[in-house]
């Protein structure tokens, strides 16, 4: 840990000549805070502003902490489809092939470090003397749990796994930094829980400090929720959400689902998020933010990359009930139009991946008009012909069905092959000589045959000129209600579950017999009303940095037979793939326990 600790002092110390709209998180010192503490303020903002900013390590062009906290979230889960192998180090995070020196990982280690280490100098330097140090001071103890929990969730095993479990380095105070060993998870946890105590002490919602871009009191509370509901605290997390919600939770969320995106830095129920503006985005690469992975508004990649699609069961959860705002406002394959298209899974054996088959529609080359090639048989199966076979879509009522009432599909082959009906038709290029190119990037489906289902979240933010700048949600009033959802769900109390569940739900344009009940859970598939929440779960925080801990925590495998490049396999949520691995640049020097492979 020294290595790090004297790269991170030198490169923090070395930050005088930075940008003019803040000053470097580390350039003071707690000694020089205590005898000027108003420094403080814009120490603090240095914090928030090195979460978006880039940072030079090693040789990686796209270093940011929250590009990384995205990604490394969300990469090992199964709400994402690849359609291609990457030069980014995500690829290697995706395929469960990191190491201790893969970059993404090691960078997420490194930045999370040097952003506790000024967060602890901006805590030993604030004095308790006015209503606005308490505030600063506040932010900072915010900001040290959550960069701790940060670590924790990607290089530990869960809570409920075993508190004697390795977790993390925790650096605490002056002593923290003498440390050269892994505490527990239970013990990371307890300082965590201290941390967010005294966040809360000090904070007040009449001290909030500008936008949602800085943290504030109910941030606290929420993260601390959060906390409980990882360690199977449930009523403590119960106790912890209600504090903030009130009697009316509904009032605390927006009203459309795709303003809560688009107006983030205002939105009443955003509780912090990162910041981006175009300024932010001036003289930088663009393709190296968090959006342009998700999305590419042209579809060409000279807007962003789009590698990272909507993966066919999320599609298939969002499409149960397609009038949910989460499916018709975020999701969108690019240059679709209405109709029918049938799409499954063929096994590549070399790459042991499921390739993506679809029924192209009809194209008239004169006209350059489509139509679809599948039918609907006005009975629930939808027949079409692809390269000369017939086949019928129909509903699954073998033992895979999802359930009663959302059965899913199979083709009427032999092998009762999975498949998905979709109402919409890609787009292919048509060229004047006349000849079709389904496969063309700037299209429906970019080379390799899979379509590009672009997420809209992290796009199009108000005011913003460029399109694929938006602020990273953080935390937010959705989240909490479902957190006191699960905790409700564990305790067995299905009717305070499902009320919260329908809170959500009645948010994304659901009402009548859409909204769960008692009686519909079962017909949905849903033996447990907890099955009920995390499925909720699923389609409302989809790329927020949630699946994977809601899978491993609640003892979840992670199921990613469907098509995408990656290997067609169930890993089982005890693997010890799952977790990253200590860098090399930490262990060959503190010699602390690394993680096991």
């Amino acid at each position: 840990m020294k290595k790090i600790l004297s790269i991170i002092t030198v490169s923090l110390l070395l930050a005088g000549c930075i940008n003019l709209d803040y000053v470097a998180s580390d350039s003071l010192t707690s000694a020089a805070l205590a005898s000027s503490p108003g420094a403080a303020v814009y120490t603090t903002d240095g914090i928030y502003a090195l979460m978006k900013d880039y940072t030079e390590y090693h040789t990686s062009e796209a270093n940011t902490f929250i590009r990384q906290y995205v990604l490394l979230n969300e990469l090992k889960g199964d709400n994402i489809c690849y359609s291609n192998t990457s030069t980014d180090a995500f690829w290697t995070s995706a395929t469960y092939m990191d190491g201790a020196e893969t970059e993404n990982s090691d960078y997420m280690w490194y930045i999370c470090y040097r952003l506790i280490y000024a967060a602890n100098a901006n805590i030993m330097g604030l004095d308790e003397y006015s209503d606005f140090n308490k505030q600063v001071k506040g932010e900072n103890y915010f900001l040290r749990a959550f960069f701790h929990f940060t670590l924790c969730n990607l290089f530990a095993k869960p809570y409920s796994f075993g508190a004697d479990n390795p977790g993390v380095i925790m650096r605490i105070g002056k002593e923290g930094y003498e440390k050269t060993e892994r505490s527990t998870i239970g013990q990371c946890y307890d300082d965590i829980e201290a941390d967010l105590l005294e966040a809360i002490r000090l904070m007040s919602p009449e001290n909030r400090r500008g936008n949602n871009g800085y943290v504030c009191k109910e941030a606290a509370q929420a993260l601390l929720g959060r906390l409980y509901l990882y360690k199977g605290e449930w009523q403590k997390c119960i106790d912890t959400c209600s504090e903030i919600l009130g009697n009316d939770p509904a009032s605390h969320l927006e009203e459309e689902v795709s303003d809560l995106y688009a107006k983030s830095q205002t939105s009443k129920e955003v509780l912090w998020c990162v910041n981006v503006t175009d300024s932010d985005m001036a003289n930088r690469n663009p393709k190296g933010n968090v959006a342009s992975m998700f999305d590419s508004p042209d579809g060409t990649q000279l807007t962003g990359w789009g590698e990272l699609y909507v993966a066919d069961p999320l599609l298939d959860l969002m499409e149960r009930f397609p009038q949910d705002k989460r499916y018709t406002d975020l999701v969108r394959l690019h240059l679709s139009q209405p109709g029918l298209m049938v799409t499954w899974g063929e096994m590549d054996d070399v790459n042991h991946c499921l390739t993506q088959v679809i029924t192209y529609p009809n194209v008239d080359k004169e006209t350059k008009t489509l139509s679809s090639s599948v039918t609907d048989n006005g009975d629930g199966t939808y027949s079409f012909t692809k390269d000369n076979t017939a086949y019928t879509a129909i509903p699954d009522n073998t033992s895979t069905k999802i359930c009663e009432e959302f059965p899913g599909y199979i083709l009427d082959d032999a092998a009762h092959t999975r498949c998905y009906v979709r109402k919409v038709m890609p787009t292919p290029q048509i060229l004047k000589s006349g000849g079709i190119i389904w496969e063309q990037n700037g299209y429906s489906i970019r080379p390799g045959g899979y379509p590009t289902w672009f997420c809209n979240k992290f796009s199009h933010q108000e005011g913003c000129a460029f399109p694929l700048t938006a602020s990273i949600i953080m935390l937010r009033y959705g989240e909490v209600v479902l957190n006191r959802a699960e905790a409700y769900a564990h305790l067995h109390n299905t009717e305070k579950a499902l009320a919260d569940i329908n809170v959500i739900r009645t948010r994304a344009g659901l009402e009548g017999d859409a909204l769960m009940t008692t009686g519909n859970l079962a017909r949905r598939g849903y033996p447990d009303v907890l099955d009920a929440v995390l499925d909720e779960r699923r389609l409302e925080l989809f790329y927020e940095g949630f699946r994977i801990t809601d899978l491993l925590r609640n003892e979840r495998d992670i199921d990613r037979r469907f098509p995408s490049r990656t290997v067609c396999e169930i890993i089982p949520y005890t693997s010890p793939k799952i977790q990253y691995q200590i860098p090399t640049s930490e262990t060959s020097i503190s010699n602390i326990t690394p993680n096991d492979r």
